[in-house]
């Protein structure tokens, strides 16, 4: 299915708010990034959104950051299509 240019600009802004989250030094289980994920749902896997979803919202510090650097990796790449596995 092809997306229309408002569906492209709110799949960008989604990609955004997860990226800022990754970058952020602190869990970012926040409104926004719950409202992202949403945005992106029928764009990605499920499983890589639940999976940023959980290292956003972890304790531990390393943790988080290589867990939310590897999800955010996997969305972006499924989302921008360069990775078509399902």
């Amino acid at each position: 299915m092809a997306r229309t240019r408002v569906d492209e600009g709110a799949v960008t802004r989604a990609l955004s708010v997860l990226a800022e989250a990754r970058d952020a030094n602190e869990p970012m289980q926040t409104k926004g990034v719950a409202l992202a994920l949403y945005v992106l749902r029928g764009h990605c896997p499920d499983d890589w959104l639940r999976y940023f979803w959980h290292a956003a919202g972890t304790d531990h510090d390393i943790g988080r950051a290589q867990s939310m650097h590897a999800a955010y990796n996997g969305v972006e790449l499924r989302v921008r299509g360069k990775d078509k596995k399902p």
